[in-house]
């Protein structure tokens, strides 16, 4: 291989080991969220597009939304806020369970941009 094909082989491969690594938080299917008042929230995280929450003695399914926070789901009536170890549960802007955290520490993992 002649010089010229090796210097920008030889750049892309230095760029490609600069790239950026930010560590992101790596969550199980299921996490029994710690509440004021000493109240649990047990989370189920299905497919990513759903995820199911434990309140009043019933299981309610709620539907991934659009929103500014890492995670959010509703059923309309019902929003679950989850942003790695945190979360909250609320009914028409009116908090039901909140604030909440992990119990335990979430592993992380790092996340490569390219």
């Amino acid at each position: 291989m002649n010089a010229r094909r090796l210097v920008p082989v030889a750049l892309i491969a230095l760029l490609s080991a600069c790239a950026p690594s930010i560590q992101y938080t790596v969550l199980p299917t299921r996490i029994d969220y710690v509440c004021a008042g000493n109240r649990t929230l047990p989370v189920a995280r299905g497919d990513g597009r759903t995820a199911a929450v434990l309140f009043e003695g019933k299981e309610v399914t709620l539907q991934r939304a659009d929103s500014a926070a890492q995670e959010k789901y509703s059923n309309g009536g019902l929003a679950l806020y989850l942003d790695g170890e945190r979360a909250m549960l609320e009914r028409e802007g009116v908090v039901l369970l909140g604030p909440c955290s992990s119990p335990t520490a979430l592993p992380t993992a790092p996340r490569v941009y390219r």
